[in-house]
């Protein structure tokens, strides 16, 4: 039988180990610059879209 009692055992302080802190911290790649092409042909893809489908409506008015 263990010689503690309930309440010394919850008293008992428990040892938590310290966090350590990374040596360094790394930044993400930025790909900004290596995507600006990839930007530059959704923008021209949203804006041809956009121009085609209220070219339809127009239309669908008009015929």
């Amino acid at each position: 039988m263990p010689t503690t009692t309930r309440s010394q055992r919850r008293r008992q302080s428990v040892r938590t180990q310290p966090r350590r802190s990374p040596a360094r911290v790394i930044e993400p790649p930025d790909y900004t610059r290596d995507y600006a092409y990839v930007r530059h042909d959704l923008l021209m893809i949203a804006f041809w879209g956009g121009l085609l489908f209220v070219g339809m409506i127009v239309a669908s008015f008009i015929f």
